[in-house]
């Protein structure tokens, strides 16, 4: 499993769906293993944002370099068509040609890049959103747990704490499960619309890896 998959399988987790493991397993584990791998993930994200940032801004500065000189050059055909130099306006259109393949080629990687760094920005966002809430949420959930044990009751999901009539694990439930529903609507929109992307990254990943495998196969590379 690639680091964007085992980062998707963090953002799609909803909080609600990450209490009703707690709940099942009877341990708050599950909320400290979510923890540890979505920090574990976001300083992995956040050195390679390090990196990503160098190279988009490089890519930027050489396709707007490329994109100058094409300027500069388009002038100068003009300017030599009008004084009837047509040879030198051949030369100039070839190179220019050139250049436009170039600015052009620099834009593509450039765009793509800035998608991927805007990608994990918003992952970091989104795992440290949900991080914050759970950390928030722990010892509800513990004390939640501890009178759940000591009425010997097994409960596998908020809906089955809802059945346990006790005034303060009710009232513990009914606040953990405000929090995490507020949260995960909050996030929901941008969740799944990164988890496409993520998706869309893991597979143009595979296509690349099978071009290259390929490439080696024909003596291309």
């Amino acid at each position: 499993m690639t680091l964007l998959q085992k980062i998707g399988i963090l953002i799609s987790a909803t909080l609600h769906s990450i209490v009703d493991r707690a709940l099942e397993s009877n341990s708050v584990g599950v909320f400290d293993e979510y923890i540890r791998q979505a920090e574990s993930s976001m300083k992995l994200i956040q050195s390679t944002l390090i990196d990503l940032k160098t190279t988009v801004k490089t890519l930027r500065a050489k396709y707007d370099q490329a994109a100058d000189e094409a300027a500069r050059l388009d002038l100068q055909i003009d300017q030599a068509l009008k004084a009837g130099k047509e040879s030198m306006a051949k030369a100039h259109m070839v190179r220019l040609n050139s250049l436009m393949e170039i600015a052009q080629t620099y834009k593509v990687q450039y765009e793509r890049q800035s998608r991927a760094y805007n990608m994990l920005i918003e992952m970091v966002q989104i795992l440290q959103s949900k991080v914050d809430v759970l950390h928030a949420q722990r010892d509800q959930v513990a004390t939640m747990l501890e009178l759940i044990k000591s009425k010997n009751i097994v409960a596998r999901s908020i809906k089955d704490v809802e059945k346990i009539s006790d005034t303060r694990t009710r009232q513990i439930m009914e606040n953990v499960r405000s929090q995490m529903d507020t949260a995960d609507e909050r996030l929901e929109m941008a969740t799944s619309r990164l988890s496409a992307e993520i998706d869309q990254q893991v597979g143009d990943a595979t296509l690349e890896a099978q071009l290259e495998e390929r490439r080696q196969r024909l003596g291309l590379a």
